[in-house]
């Protein structure tokens, strides 16, 4: 694996923060195509594209509980122990997050009453790739802060040539998510966000996707809200001469065999013999690795360890590429942390490696890529809820206030805002 010594606002950092997928005009025009015949033509040409691209062999996109039931049946004692447990860690998780989404009131001097409300989403699209890859924690991570939220419906669209996986079909039993479609891609976004015949449209679609999902979601928001646009996975792990160079190399690895291309593990270290240990680790790992093709591909494009100076300058770099996954593995690993200001999860620790937050702790693995936990934050209850302003104003306080309220509505040209409360006074 490579290593680079670099400064603050090196040509290496700002390679790494620059890459990301960039797909085709051709790709752009085919998805608007799929979702405006969705549109258009409604629950016909959903079929048509889920037959045509999906695999559906009727008519019928809605997956029956039987079937799912059948399906879900067939996991074995030790997985279905895991995702049950899995389950009650992210249950209890995203209650906590119940305690900052509490509605709230004040009443005024002139006995005026303002306030929040806030309320749940009432129907929420969860799409879940399909085809070769399984993920029954996409779907975990998905619907569980929008139970928690109290989102009275959740519509799952996964594309399930083969039928629904037992280890996905469990995972929707056991939480009692029942309106299932066979349809996958952008016309699964077109579906979720157009609806169609007896299939009504959701407020909101969350769930990672191929390309042509990813593009449909941005293409369908206005229309519906959305999660977010994701990007290709990415760690960055932080390792000074304490820690295990075996360790942070299968952390690296972990990322990196998401096999895009684009995905990014990165470790930056103070040290130049940690690096070198690292480095013969991450050797070692891809020669033994059954994906050892695939990781050679993306270690060569954004795969590197960084070297600096001093801690000063690793953090500064950290924030500055805004991970989606951090690790934080030094000697006051949980003192450091605290300067990190700009991630998706941080990790604190030896014993805290990524795929814990990916499967099990309980806080959320939707997390923003591509820099964007500059700005942007894991996947919470908080995102299936709404807030409204309540206003009710008092005749006391409308009396006080109404020439000033008038005023102010005159002073931008509505004649008829100021009307309406002048002849309140």
């Amino acid at each position: 694996m490579k290593i680079v010594k670099v400064k603050q606002n090196s040509e290496e950092v700002e390679r790494i923060c620059a890459r990301g997928v960039a797909p085709t005009e051709e790709i752009h025009q085919k998805v608007k195509k799929i979702l405006d015949d969705v549109r258009t033509c409604g629950l016909s040409k959903a079929v048509e594209y889920a037959q045509k691209f999906d695999g559906l062999k009727s008519k019928n996109l809605r997956v029956s509980e039987r079937e799912i039931e059948k399906s879900a049946d067939k996991v074995d004692a030790s997985l279905a122990k895991a995702i049950r447990q899995a389950i009650k860690n992210a249950l209890a998780f995203h209650k906590h997050e119940l305690k900052d989404l509490s509605s709230w009131n004040f009443k005024g001097k002139d006995g005026e009453i303002l306030g929040q409300r806030i309320r749940p989403m009432r129907r929420v699209g969860l799409y879940v790739p399909g085809g070769a890859a399984v993920y029954p924690s996409t779907v975990i991570m998905n619907a569980v802060p929008a139970i928690v939220a109290g989102v009275e419906q959740i519509v799952v669209a996964t594309p399930a040539k083969d039928g629904i996986h037992p280890s996905v079909a469990f995972v929707l039993r056991e939480l009692g998510i029942t309106e299932v479609y066979h349809i996958g891609g952008a016309q699964a976004i077109g579906l979720l966000a157009y609806g169609a015949k007896g299939i009504e449209k959701v407020d909101k679609i969350v769930g990672p996707g191929n390309v042509f999902a990813a593009i449909a979601k941005k293409e369908v928001f206005g229309t519906v809200d959305i999660d977010m646009i994701a990007g290709p996975s990415e760690v960055l792990v932080l390792a000074d001469s304490s820690a295990d160079p075996d360790f942070v190399a299968a952390d690296l690895m972990s990322q990196a065999e998401h096999g895009s291309g684009f995905e990014a593990s990165i470790c930056i270290t103070d040290d130049m013999q940690t690096a070198k240990l690292i480095s013969e680790c991450v050797d070692i790992q891809v020669e033994n690795s059954p994906k050892r093709e695939l990781l050679e591909k993306v270690l060569e494009h954004y795969g590197r360890i960084l070297v600096v100076d001093n801690w000063f300058d690793g953090v500064a770099i950290a924030n500055h590429i805004a991970p989606e996954h951090l690790e934080v593995m030094t000697r006051e690993a949980r003192e450091l942390a605290k300067d990190i200001v700009n991630a998706g999860a941080v990790f604190i620790g030896p014993w805290s490696s990524e795929p814990v937050g990916d499967y099990f702790a309980g806080p959320d693995h939707v997390l923003p890529t591509n820099g964007t936990a500059r700005f942007s934050s894991p996947l919470g209850v908080y995102d299936f809820v709404k807030r409204m302003s309540v206003i009710e104003y008092s005749h006391k306080a409308i009396l006080k206030n109404g020439k000033a309220i008038a005023k102010m509505a005159e002073t931008e040209g509505f004649y008829h805002h100021a009307q309406a409360v002048l002849k309140r006074l």
